[in-house]
C-alpha cells in the first residue's frame, strides 16, 4: 500500500556531511529540495559545525554534537537506536541517510544513500592494514547490514552501483537508484582571494590542477612518480593541490618527503582548502586537471572542471570514464610512465581543445542541475512502498 506522500514528515540524516564532497552536496541539495517540494516536511540531522542556510520553514536543520556524531562507536549507537527513536517520536513517514549508514531496525521506508567507495575499492583494501582494516572491515559488516535492510539504496553513478553488487553478491537483487549530484557554474563564480590568486601568478610553466583532499585513495603516490617523469622530460610545470594538512596531517607529512625525495619543491603547491565559490576562478586560471583518484563513488571536481572548460587527464577507472565520457583522456591507472606520457600528449594545443569541446558535449548531453537532482529525489520518495 502506498504511503501518502502529501503530508509526509521525513527524517534526513546527514551527520557524515562535514567535507568534501557530502558536505558540498548537502549546501547545495537542501535549498532546491526546499523551493521545489512544499508538500512534505523534512528534519535534517546535521554537525553542530555545518554552516548556516537560509531554509524555508518545511525543512528544520537538527544540530546535534560534535561527541555524538564524530565518533565511532557513538556513530553506531546513534545510527541503530537513535535515528530509529527520533524519527518515531516526531512521527516521520521515512528516513532518509545520505552518507552510507542509518537504522537496520525500523519498521518504516529508509531510503539509503552510499556514497564511499572505499568500502568497496579493491585498491584501498590493499593500501590499508593493522587497526584501521579491522574498523574498515566492522565498519563494511554493518554497511552491508543497512543495505540489506533499505528499501531503496541511491548511489551518485552506476559505476558505485555495480562495485556494492560485487562487493555483496547477495544483495544485487535489492533496489538500485542512479542519482547523478547537480552542479551549478554560477555557485563557483566569486573570484579568488589574493591568498591563492597571488600563488597562480608567481609561478611559471603550465599550470596543472589537483583539486582533492588528502586521502589515501586519491592517487598522490602515482601522481608524484608522474610529475618526476614530466620535470625528467624537460617540461615545465607546477601543481596545485587544494589539500590542507588538518585533512589528514601523517599522510599531508609523507606527501611533502615524497615531493622533496624528487625534488620537486617548486613544482608542487599545497593550496590548503580553497572556498568552493572560488574554485571556479581556480579551474578557469589552470590549463589542464589531472585526476589521478582510484577510489571515488562520483567525482565532483570533473564535472566542475568540465563545466568551466577545463580539460581533463583521469586514471583509467570505470568511475572517471562515466562521469567524463569524452571529456578527458586517460592512462592506466597505477602506470606513472604512462601518466607522464598521456599529460604530455594533453599539453599538445589540438588535443587540449579537443577535450576541452568533448567536456562541454557531455555537460550538454545531460540535465546537471541541482532541480533536476531534487526533482528526482521527490519521485523516490514518492514511489516509496
Amino acid at each position: 500500500m502506498a504511503l501518502q506522500v502529501d503530508h509526509l514528515r521525513v527524517l534526513i540524516h546527514a551527520l557524515g556531511a562535514d567535507m568534501g564532497g557530502a558536505l558540498r552536496h548537502l549546501t547545495s541539495f537542501l535549498p532546491e529540495l526546499a523551493a521545489q517540494d512544499r508538500r512534505r516536511e523534512y528534519v535534517v540531522l546535521v554537525r553542530e559545525s555545518f554552516p548556516t542556510l537560509e531554509l524555508p520553514s518545511n525543512i528544520r536543520l537538527e544540530r546535534v554534537s560534535r561527541k555524538r556524531a564524530a565518533g565511532w562507536v557513538s556513530r553506531v549507537k546513534f545510527d541503530l537506536w537513535d535515528v530509529p527513536a527520533l524519527a518515531s517520536s516526531l512521527n516521520c513517514g521515512a528516513v532518509v541517510s545520505l552518507t552510507n549508514f542509518g537504522p537496520i531496525w525500523y519498521d518504516r521506508p529508509h531510503v539509503l544513500f552510499q556514497r564511499n567507495a572505499l568500502y568497496f575499492c579493491d585498491y584501498y583494501w590493499s593500501l590499508v592494514g593493522g587497526p584501521k582494516r579491522w574498523e574498515a572491515l566492522a565498519r563494511r559488516r554493518l554497511l552491508q547490514a543497512s543495505i540489506s535492510k533499505a528499501e531503496v539504496i541511491v548511489t551518485p553513478s552506476e559505476a558505485m552501483a555495480s562495485m556494492i553488487r560485487n562487493a555483496f553478491p547477495n544483495l544485487a537483487d535489492r533496489r538500485f537508484a542512479t542519482l547523478y549530484h547537480g552542479f551549478e557554474r554560477e555557485a563557483l563564480a566569486a573570484p579568488l582571494e589574493d591568498r591563492f590568486a597571488s600563488l597562480l601568478k608567481v609561478r611559471r610553466g603550465v599550470k596543472l590542477l589537483y583539486p582533492t583532499h588528502a586521502a589515501r585513495h586519491k592517487g598522490f603516490d602515482v601522481l608524484f612518480d608522474i610529475l618526476g617523469a614530466l620535470k625528467g622530460k624537460g617540461v615545465e610545470f607546477c601543481l596545485f593541490a587544494t589539500i590542507d594538512r588538518q585533512d589528514w596531517p601523517e599522510g599531508v607529512r609523507r606527501y611533502e618527503e615524497r615531493v622533496r625525495e624528487l625534488d620537486l619543491d617548486g613544482e608542487v603547491v599545497f593550496t590548503g582548502r580553497v572556498p568552493q565559490d572560488q574554485m571556479g576562478a581556480l579551474y578557469r586560471a589552470c590549463d589542464l586537471m589531472i585526476y589521478p583518484s582510484l577510489c571515488e563513488s562520483f567525482g565532483f571536481s570533473m564535472v566542475e572542471a568540465m563545466g568551466h572548460g577545463l580539460p581533463i587527464v583521469a586514471a583509467d577507472t570505470m568511475i572517471n570514464r562515466e562521469i567524463c565520457r569524452e571529456g578527458a583522456i586517460y592512462y592506466a591507472p597505477l602506470d606513472a610512465a604512462a601518466g607522464a606520457e598521456t599529460v604530455m600528449h594533453a599539453l599538445d594545443g589540438e588535443i587540449r581543445q579537443q577535450i576541452c569541446q568533448g567536456g562541454l558535449r557531455r555537460m550538454g548531453s545531460f540535465d546537471w542541475s541541482w532541480k533536476r537532482y531534487a526533482s528526482e529525489f521527490m519521485a523516490i520518495l514518492d514511489d516509496l512502498r
